[in-house]
């Protein structure tokens, strides 16, 4: 059966210009950590990638405030776009793509614009939904 490999993050909500990289085993993971560290943030990054559309369930007003806001304390910017690409292992080969490892990202820009791609090509929302329908 396929699993998340690992959820890949940059500028998505809490999470910079540095690209975060959660890797994730086959069975039992938890991700743990102090309050305000971007856990649920993590979650919401893979539903995120795999063409959720409501902006409510990702927990944000509309599209924009996904993207990372920046902080003045800090002297951090805001990110133009924010990414996030989902590795699941496919060696049972039950996803159908003709890969052992199937990559699946998402980018939002400003403007609400989304960009959908399958191991790196383009691709529509739908043709994600159905693949991953299969």
């Amino acid at each position: 059966m396929p699993y998340i490999k690992k959820i890949e993050l940059k500028g998505f909500k809490n999470f910079g210009h540095k690209t975060v990289k959660v890797s994730l085993d086959k069975g039992f993971t938890a991700i743990t950590g102090p309050n305000g560290s971007g856990k649920t943030n993590i979650v919401d990054a893979a539903l995120f990638a795999l063409g959720e559309l409501s902006t409510r369930r990702l927990r944000a007003e509309n599209a924009a405030k996904l993207i990372f806001h920046g902080s003045e304390q800090a002297g951090l910017e805001k990110a133009k776009k924010a990414k996030v690409v989902v590795q699941f292992d496919n060696t049972d080969g039950r996803i159908p793509v003709d890969t052992t490892t199937v990559t699946i990202s998402r980018e939002v820009h400003r403007n609400g614009q989304s960009v959908y791609r399958l191991n790196g090509r383009r691709i529509s929302r739908t043709y994600i939904l159905e693949v991953l329908s299969m």
